[in-house]
C-alpha cells in the first residue's frame, strides 16, 4: 500500500477519478433536470398553447373523413337501390375509425393533464433554493449513484431512489433530510489496475450520459423550446392552425349539408 501511495500514477488516477465522478454527477443532474422539470414544463406549455388547436384540427379532419365515408356507404346502397339503417352504418363507422377515436382520446387526455398540472403547479423555487437543490442532488448522486458507487447497499439504493423522486417533485426539504441521513460512502481501491478500470467505467458512463442528454435535446418537447419562447413564431404557428381549423370546419359543414340532403 505504501508503494502505491507514493506512486505518482496513483495520485494522477485518483485525481482523474474524482474529477470524473463530479462530471458524472453533474451530467446526471443535467439529464434529470431535463427529464423531470424542463421537458414536462415545455410539454405542458405546448399542449396549452398549441396542442389544443392541433387537437381541434385533428378532430375536424376525423369528422371530415368519417362524413365522407358515410356518404360513400350510403351512395353504395342507393346505387344498388337497397335500403339501409343509419344506426348500422354508424356502428360500422365506429369500428372503422376506432384508431382515430383512440388518438383523439389520448390527445384530449394530454390536454387535460396539462391543465391539471398548470392549476396544481407549486411555486417555483427561488434562485437560492434551486442552487441548493442542485448541490444536494449532485452530492447525493456522487455518494449513491450505482454507476459511481457500484458497491452501494440495498438501503443506499433505496435512499437514491427516494432522492430521485424528491428531485422530480422539487421537494427540497426531503432532499435535505436524505442528505443528512447519508452514510459517508468511501470506496478504496488498492491497485493501479482497479483504479484504471474504474476510470474507464466512469469515462464510458460520462460519454453515454452526454449522448443521452443530446438525444433529449433533439427530441420533443425540448426541440420546440425556441418556438415556445419566441412570441412572434408562436403567434405565427397559432395563426396557421387557426386558419386551417376554420377551413376544415367550413369543409365539414359543406360535407354535412350534402350528407343531410342524401338522408332526407
Amino acid at each position: 500500500m505504501t508503494e502505491i501511495a507514493n506512486n505518482p500514477e496513483y495520485d494522477k488516477l485518483i485525481a482523474s477519478i474524482l474529477k470524473l465522478e463530479t462530471e458524472l454527477a453533474n451530467l446526471v443532474f443535467d439529464r434529470d433536470k431535463l427529464l423531470y422539470h424542463t421537458c414536462p414544463i415545455l410539454q405542458m406549455e405546448y399542449m396549452l398553447k398549441i396542442g389544443k388547436l392541433e387537437y381541434a384540427v385533428f378532430e375536424n379532419q376525423c369528422k371530415i373523413l368519417r362524413a365522407k365515408r358515410k356518404i360513400e356507404i350510403i351512395q353504395a346502397f342507393l346505387n344498388r337501390e337497397q335500403s339501409y339503417k343509419i344506426d348500422e352504418i354508424e356502428q360500422q363507422l365506429d369500428k372503422e375509425y376506432q384508431e382515430y377515436t383512440k388518438k383523439l382520446f389520448e390527445k384530449q387526455k394530454e390536454i387535460d393533464e396539462a391543465r391539471f398540472k398548470k392549476s396544481n403547479m407549486k411555486g417555483f423555487l427561488s434562485d437560492e433554493e434551486s442552487a441548493e437543490l442542485k448541490r444536494l442532488y449532485t452530492n447525493i448522486v456522487k455518494k449513491l449513484h450505482p454507476d459511481i458507487n457500484p458497491d452501494t447497499t440495498e438501503e443506499q439504493h433505496a435512499q437514491f431512489n427516494d432522492a430521485v423522486n424528491a428531485y422530480k417533485n422539487g421537494d427540497l426539504s426531503e432532499l435535505r433530510i436524505i442528505y443528512m441521513l447519508l452514510d459517508k460512502v468511501s470506496v478504496t481501491d488498492t491497485t493501479i489496475e482497479k483504479l484504471q478500470s474504474r476510470k474507464e467505467a466512469l469515462l464510458n458512463e460520462v460519454n453515454f450520459l452526454t449522448g443521452e442528454i443530446q438525444k433529449i435535446k433533439e427530441a420533443f418537447p425540448y426541440c420546440i423550446k425556441d418556438l415556445l419562447q419566441n412570441e412572434d413564431d408562436l403567434q405565427k404557428k397559432v395563426d396557421e392552425l387557426s386558419t386551417m381549423l376554420s377551413e376544415l370546419r367550413e369543409q365539414h359543414e359543406n360535407i354535412k349539408n350534402r350528407l343531410d340532403s342524401m338522408i332526407q
